[in-house]
C-alpha cells in the first residue's frame, strides 16, 4: 500500500481554506500545526496493516497473526523417551529406538512425558501459518493437505491417499533434529479431515507405484512403507 504524502496531506487541506481567511498568517499557522499533528497519525496508521500481513510481518506483530489463526507459539508436546532394542522394520515415528549406549531405556520402564515447543523463530512460524489458513477455513481436499505440508517441509513433501481414511504424509527430504521434535506439532496443524488416520512416510525420494507421478522400479524409487502417527498420544 502506498502511504499518502506528510505534506502533500497538509497542502491539499490548506488549499481549501477560503480566500477571505488566507491574509491571517496567525491562523494558517495555527491550522497547519494541527494539520501537521492529523497527517502524522494519517501516515503512522497507513503503514501499520503491512505491518501484520502474514508474509512479512516479524516478531510480536506476527505472534498477533498467529492468535488470530487460532495458533500460538507455543504448544504441549508428548516427549517420547527412546527404548533400547533394534529395527527390524520401518521406525514407530511414536517411538523412536536407539542402541544400547544410545541414552536410552527399556520398553515399558518409563513412560515419556510432555513438555513445552515454542516456534521462536519467525520463518518457521510463518510456515506453520501458512498451513493453518487451511485448517481453519476447514479445507479438507487432498490438494490442500499437500499444499499445507509443503508450506512446513517445503515442495518436496508429498501426500498419498492410502484409502480406508488413512493418508500418508511425506515430507520428502531428511528432517533435521529441531524438525523431529516438531512433528507432533507439524501434524496438529495440517488440514486433516475428521476420522482420517495420518501416518508418516519417511522415505525420501520418489516412491515407486504405476502410472503417472510414481517412480519406476529401477530408478532408486523407494516402497511406500508409513507408519501411524499419533501427534497427540505419549507412547
Amino acid at each position: 500500500m502506498d502511504c499518502p504524502d506528510k505534506a502533500t496531506i497538509v497542502d491539499e487541506r490548506i488549499d481549501r481554506i477560503l480566500t477571505q481567511y488566507r491574509e491571517s498568517p496567525n491562523l494558517i499557522g495555527i491550522i497547519r500545526r494541527d494539520l501537521n499533528e492529523l497527517a502524522d497519525i494519517i501516515v503512522t496508521s497507513c503503514s501499520m496493516p503491512s505491518e501484520f500481513d502474514i508474509l512479512s510481518a516479524v516478531g510480536d506483530q506476527l505472534t498477533l497473526v498467529g492468535k488470530r489463526l487460532g495458533w500460538p507459539r507455543c504448544h504441549c508436546i508428548c516427549v517420547p523417551v527412546p527404548v533400547f532394542g533394534f529395527e527390524c522394520a520401518s521406525p514407530d515415528p511414536n517411538q523412536p529406538i536407539v542402541g544400547l549406549c544410545e541414552d536410552g531405556v527399556w520398553a515399558g520402564c518409563q513412560e515419556a512425558g510432555d513438555g513445552d515447543i515454542c516456534l521462536d523463530d519467525d520463518e518457521t512460524y510463518r510456515r506453520y501459518l501458512l498451513a493453518r489458513r487451511y485448517q481453519a477455513r476447514q479445507l479438507w481436499d487432498i490438494d490442500s493437505l499437500q499444499a499445507a505440508a509443503r508450506h512446513v517441509w517445503g515442495d518436496a513433501a508429498r501426500v498419498v491417499s492410502m484409502g480406508g481414511g488413512r493418508v500418508a504424509i511425506q515430507p520428502g527430504r531428511v528432517l533435521t533434529s529441531l524438525e523431529e521434535i516438531q512433528l507432533p506439532v507439524a501434524f496438529r496443524v495440517l488440514p486433516l479431515a475428521p476420522g482420517i488416520t495420518p501416518h508418516l512416510s519417511s522415505e525420501v525420494g520418489e516412491i515407486f507405484g504405476f502410472g503417472s507421478g510414481w517412480g519406476g522400479l529401477c530408478d532408486g524409487s523407494t516402497w511406500l512403507c508409513p507408519q501411524e502417527f499419533n501427534p497427540y498420544i505419549c507412547a
